[in-house]
């Protein structure tokens, strides 16, 4: 009996014990993932129901066919309701306009909204914030950018790295570092993202700022981009034709890769580009044809150029915008204003500069130096050099306008 009673209490001891230890591993594995949540931005759970996603790929399905009022709607919808890939595909409807105005402050909120929770588009959510914050004018909105480009690597989203890559090459945000800008362009080649090996392929056939060079690897790097970019275009991504015509245009070093600077080939890609509907192609085969025979393009050039202008491509209402100030091929002069003004609305630091002087001189429209003025410091926020000399120039003369109004009243 009193063995019996004894192995009792200590099988109840060892219960006990075994209750505190496994108490104590609940609370270490509890903090463990509140520590990891913390360290780690592991987001919150994404709501999942069979109906709603039913409802996102009918839109999605609406937005290809055209529909795109109808498809923002339902996005709009599911937004509000807190599913975040609603809130991702209306924050791309707002950035592209289908549907609706296109807003990017809106855009920039559906994305906040959206990357903090744990869903299958965080990493390109964290991507396209990081779109938006370069497209910004704040001071601080390149290192942001960067941040974001960062958290899309670690949420698995590789295509961010190509942008990294070329925030460390130019010094946007960031210091210089032309090592890390390749690490990030081997990166994004390791995920098969073309133009990053183009990318890469620049800096290592340049050896400059220290960088050796490693013409073979190049080489190497050139073939594989070429190969897939065409394949890319036999399957319809007018993109990939277009980056075709600008390295057969510009090619990558004219004294190592002769056979990547063809003016035949130039064209072709950027003609197949134009055909798949690429603004920015019909821009670039624009501005080509031009320098290859004006007299004999000119009529398709601005064609191009209309067309391209007329989608909301800044360069080509500027480039128009300066023909006509130009008065070439017989346009009017005063046909410059509405391009520029095309040009500002679509951010090109070009057709802020031209506009804001328009402004300044007073002839094609009434002298307003306070409209140039805020033109340029639409130019000076995004750090546009040209821009920032007139500004310059223009508040010293305004400040000497405003001393001899203020001494010409009171001799009054």
């Amino acid at each position: 009996m009193g063995n019996s009673i004894a192995i009792y209490v200590n099988n109840e001891k060892k219960l006990k014990i075994m209750i505190v230890f496994l108490l104590v591993t609940i609370v270490f594995l509890v903090a463990y993932i509140i520590y990891n949540h913390h360290i780690d931005g592991i987001g919150k759970p994404s709501p999942m129901h069979p109906s709603v996603m039913k409802q996102l790929t009918l839109a999605k399905s609406l937005q290809k066919q055209g529909k795109l009022h109808e498809s923002a709607k339902i996005f709009e919808q599911f937004a509000i309701q807190g599913y975040p890939d609603a809130m991702f595909y209306l924050a791309k409807t707002y950035t592209k306009g289908w549907g609706v105005k296109p807003n990017l402050i809106k855009a920039r909120w559906h994305l906040l909204n959206a990357v903090e929770y744990d869903f299958s588009y965080r990493g390109e959510t964290a991507y396209q914030l990081g779109k938006l914050y370069q497209k910004s004018a704040g001071p601080d909105c390149n290192t942001i950018a960067v941040e974001w480009f960062k958290k899309a690597i670690k949420w698995k989203y590789y295509k961010a790295s190509v942008s990294l890559g070329s925030h460390y090459e130019k010094g946007l945000g960031v210091p210089q570092d032309l090592d890390k800008a390749i690490y990030y362009y081997e990166m994004a080649t390791h995920d098969g993202i073309t133009i990053a090996a183009l990318k890469h392929a620049r800096i290592i056939s340049s050896g400059n700022f220290g960088v050796p060079l490693d013409i073979k690897y190049a080489a190497t790097l050139l073939k594989f981009a070429v190969e897939n970019l065409e394949l890319d275009v036999g399957r319809g991504k007018a993109g990939s034709a277009k980056t075709l015509g600008r390295l057969y245009r510009d090619g990558i070093s004219n004294i190592h890769f002769p056979e990547y600077t063809n003016q035949e080939k130039s064209i072709f890609w950027f003609r197949r580009a134009s055909d798949l509907d690429n603004i920015g192609a019909k821009h670039d085969l624009a501005k080509l044809l031009l320098l290859i025979d004006e007299d004999r393009h000119y009529k398709e050039a601005i064609i191009l150029l209309k067309t391209s202008a007329n989608n909301g491509h800044g360069g080509a209402a500027t480039s128009l915008g300066r023909m006509h100030l130009a008065e070439k091929y017989n346009l009017p002069k005063a046909g410059s204003i509405p391009w520029f003004s095309k040009g500002v609305e679509a951010g090109h630091t070009g057709a802020i500069k031209e506009l804001a002087i328009i402004y300044y001189q007073g002839e094609l429209v009434k002298r307003d130096i306070n409209t140039a003025i805020k033109l340029l410091q639409k130019g000076e926020n995004k750090g546009h050099s040209q821009s920032i000399k007139l500004l310059n120039k223009y508040r010293k003369e305004k400040i000497t306008l405003e001393r001899d109004d203020t001494v010409n009243i009171s001799k009054i």
